[in-house]
């Protein structure tokens, strides 16, 4: 059973999102879990539906319950199981480092939220054929620090960032080859078999072609899951 990871980032306004709430209920996930991460102010929207819940951060202040913070006591009263943690768009705009995507993943998991962690080379890894390099960094700089019984509890969500909000046509064997790298690599040197899905301009034309990647265990989507007819679409495919 595969994943389907919705990031609707800052997307919606109130009424919107009520409707697209309404039009989730009416859709039957049979062979997907299927995990829906709206902005925190919706999540209370979707609290008394079957849909696991993810929120889009974490706060690591979250004892001092900060201005402008969520608390994670607040998210769990919610029914938020998950966390997407490591972003792109974080370590871009918010200067995230490595450090502290590695204390929120181990703030998170302490708390037993299950973590979503993204990673993905860039375009100058790409040129430069550097990108399992990178790749194999990001996730070392965090499997190495985080206890092995809790690597159940991880997701691997791997996102190119030079793929994330365009429309560029994706390359089905490259992807396949990366899958590969990242499973062999996980499974050699911790000896698990962490979930790895991919993210980037997935859309209901290419997910079909996607969906029959041997080792990918689900996929993350952003622009195309704000459309209900558009992930009805990618739903029905993937199913």
């Amino acid at each position: 059973m595969k994943y389907l990871i919705c990031n609707l980032k800052a997307h919606k306004k109130f009424h919107e999102m009520e409707t697209y709430c309404h039009a989730l209920k009416t859709i039957e996930f049979k062979n997907i879990n299927f995990i829906l991460a709206p902005s925190n102010i919706y999540l209370s929207i979707f609290k008394d539906t079957n849909i696991s819940l993810c929120t889009q951060d974490i706060s690591l202040n979250n004892d001092l319950k900060l201005t402008g913070d969520t608390s994670i006591e607040a998210l769990k009263s919610l029914k938020v199981k998950y966390a997407i943690i490591g972003h792109y768009e974080r370590r871009k705009y918010y200067h995230e480092d490595d450090l502290t995507i590695l204390n929120k993943i181990n703030y998170a998991l302490k708390n037993n939220l299950k973590v979503i962690y993204c990673i993905g080379e860039n375009l100058e890894d790409l040129i430069n054929n550097t990108e399992y390099q990178t790749l194999e960094k990001q996730l070392a700089r965090v499997l190495n620090n985080v206890p092995s019984e809790k690597f159940k509890n991880i997701i691997i969500a791997y996102e190119p960032t030079y793929l994330i909000g365009s429309n560029q046509k994706l390359d089905i064997s490259k992807i396949t080859t990366t899958i590969n790298f990242l499973k062999k690599l996980i499974n050699d040197y911790y000896y698990q078999n962490i979930k790895v899905v991919f993210g980037g301009n997935i859309n209901s034309k290419n997910i079909f072609k996607l969906k029959n990647i041997q080792n990918v265990d689900g996929f993350i989507v952003g622009s195309s899951s704000l459309d209900i007819k558009k992930l009805k679409n990618i739903i029905k495919n993937l199913d």
